[in-house]
Protein backbone atom coordinates (compact mmCIF):
# COMPACT_ATOMS: atom_id res chain seq x y z
CA UNK A 1 0.00 0.00 0.00
CA UNK A 2 3.04 2.28 0.18
CA UNK A 3 4.42 4.81 -0.73
CA UNK A 4 2.28 7.40 1.03
CA UNK A 5 4.16 10.62 0.25
CA UNK A 6 3.56 12.93 -1.58
CA UNK A 7 0.29 11.03 -2.10
CA UNK A 8 -0.71 7.39 -1.67
CA UNK A 9 0.44 5.37 -4.67
CA UNK A 10 -2.98 3.83 -5.25
CA UNK A 11 -4.58 7.28 -5.23
CA UNK A 12 -2.24 8.42 -8.00
CA UNK A 13 -3.13 5.35 -10.06
CA UNK A 14 -6.87 5.90 -9.52
CA UNK A 15 -6.52 9.51 -10.66
CA UNK A 16 -4.60 8.32 -13.71
CA UNK A 17 -7.38 5.85 -14.59
CA UNK A 18 -10.07 8.48 -13.99
CA UNK A 19 -8.18 10.77 -16.36
CA UNK A 20 -8.48 8.26 -19.18
CA UNK A 21 -5.56 5.93 -18.39
CA UNK A 22 -3.61 7.22 -21.38
CA UNK A 23 -0.19 5.64 -21.54
CA UNK A 24 -0.90 2.94 -18.96
CA UNK A 25 0.96 -0.27 -19.67
CA UNK A 26 0.22 -3.77 -18.40
CA UNK A 27 2.63 -3.22 -15.51
CA UNK A 28 0.64 -0.16 -14.41
CA UNK A 29 -2.64 -2.11 -14.40
CA UNK A 30 -0.96 -4.92 -12.45
CA UNK A 31 0.35 -2.32 -10.01
CA UNK A 32 -3.21 -1.04 -9.48
CA UNK A 33 -4.33 -4.59 -8.75
CA UNK A 34 -1.53 -5.21 -6.25
CA UNK A 35 -1.96 -1.91 -4.41
CA UNK A 36 -5.74 -2.15 -4.46
CA UNK A 37 -5.99 -5.76 -3.30
CA UNK A 38 -5.78 -4.97 0.45
CA UNK A 39 -8.72 -2.57 0.07
CA UNK A 40 -10.71 -5.21 -1.81
CA UNK A 41 -10.04 -7.73 0.98
CA UNK A 42 -11.10 -5.18 3.58
CA UNK A 43 -14.32 -4.50 1.70
CA UNK A 44 -15.13 -8.22 1.44
CA UNK A 45 -14.38 -8.73 5.15
CA UNK A 46 -16.67 -5.85 6.12
CA UNK A 47 -19.48 -7.11 3.89
CA UNK A 48 -19.11 -10.64 5.28
CA UNK A 49 -19.18 -9.32 8.85
CA UNK A 50 -22.31 -7.26 8.17
CA UNK A 51 -24.11 -10.13 6.45
CA UNK A 52 -23.26 -12.66 9.17
CA UNK A 53 -24.87 -10.56 11.93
Amino acid sequence: MAPFFPEPHIWGKIKWIAGGAKGMQFADWFDVLLHGFPFILLLFALIKKIISK
